[in-house]
């Protein structure tokens, strides 16, 4: 058992079982090293404008469809949802920035946030907002309810102190040298981030972004993919992260994180294999569909197909000739 430098408001350290992570780790490993294409920057920069920025948003319950994404930050949308087209750019424009920015400390966390949540936050929010973070107490909403343990952000008294934690962890503590390590980091750097809750709303989104921000900056651009697969996993992603906080186990939260990744990755090669192996170039509709055929665990018919469709998407009919999936039906 490793306990890490990240203790709670309680006096006990956050740690991790080590060999509980080996098998799926090296498995992990074993499948970079004959796939290098997928650790490379222009994967991680294409998946983060395209299917990360959808599922960033889509963890927190927000279905906007990928043809939607797109078409708003290449600024060619007729939406009139202004609060679907702000969380979008936001993130696009979160995203630019830690792709141009390395360093990672308290003021450039403080712009990303301020990118992230530009016009997103009420009048309480931004009146009780400090320089840097909360000043008031925060409820955590997990899965549009109101959770009951813990439900609440750590007191705002404390936030300094534990971010400050939060940024020494990320800088001195070393995990190993593989990007798996780095990626088993970046995930506890995402959970305690979650625990310190320092913002009043957009601290999911913030949290995750921080997680590809670091992997960015260690050049683990393959595990950028991560919010894809938590998003296809429904109340576990919001349940796990409660049970390791409470324990103070984040074994269980990192296993699923690997899990979660390792899914995505396997997928990413297939949609790949397959986009190689026919004449034309696969469409986003195309690609879409496959991900979403790749992921579903029931009886494979349209009906099946448009009903996932709809879970993830803003909701329209799904006309089965115009998803234009090669005999796969």
């Amino acid at each position: 058992m490793i306990n890490l430098p990240l203790d709670k408001t309680n006096g006990k350290s956050f740690h991790i079982h080590e060999d509980s992570l080996k098998n799926i780790t090296s498995e992990l490993e074993a499948f970079l090293q004959k796939k290098h294409h997928l650790n490379t920057k222009t994967f991680a920069t294409d998946v983060m404008f395209s299917h990360e920025l959808k599922a960033n948003n889509l963890v927190e319950g927000y279905t906007d469809d990928l043809n939607a994404v797109k078409e708003i930050i290449n600024r060619r949308y007729k939406n009139t949802n202004k609060e679907q087209v702000t969380r979008i750019l936001n993130l696009y424009h979160g995203y630019n920035y830690i792709l141009k920015e390395n360093n990672i400390d308290k003021e450039t966390l403080r712009k990303l946030y301020s990118i992230l949540a530009k016009d997103l936050l009420d009048k309480y929010e931004k009146e009780n907002m400090g320089e840097y973070y909360r000043l008031q107490k925060v409820y955590i909403l997990i899965s549009g309810l109101l959770s009951k343990t813990p439900s609440e952000g750590i007191d705002a008294k404390l936030i300094d102190e534990f971010m400050d934690k939060y940024f020494a962890f990320l800088h001195n503590y070393e995990m190993g040298s593989s990007t798996t390590s780095e990626y088993i980091k970046s995930q506890i750097l995402h959970l305690y981030f979650v625990y310190i809750h320092p913002y009043y709303n957009v601290n999911g989104r913030t949290s995750r972004t921080l997680a590809m921000w670091y992997l960015l900056n260690k050049k683990a651009y393959a595990y950028i993919i991560f919010n894809r697969g938590i998003a296809f996993k429904g109340s576990k992603y919001d349940k796990t992260i409660l049970e390791s906080i409470q324990t103070s186990d984040m074994t269980k939260f990192i296993l699923f994180m690997l899990d979660t990744v390792k899914e995505e990755l396997e997928k990413e090669y297939i949609m790949e294999s397959i986009a190689d192996s026919i004449p034309s170039k696969l469409s986003s509709l195309d690609y879409q569909t496959l991900l979403y055929l790749l992921s579903m665990n029931s009886m494979l018919t349209v009906k099946d197909f448009a009903t996932m469709y709809n879970r993830f998407n803003d909701k329209k009919s799904v006309n089965y000739h115009a998803l234009k999936v090669r005999g796969l039906f």
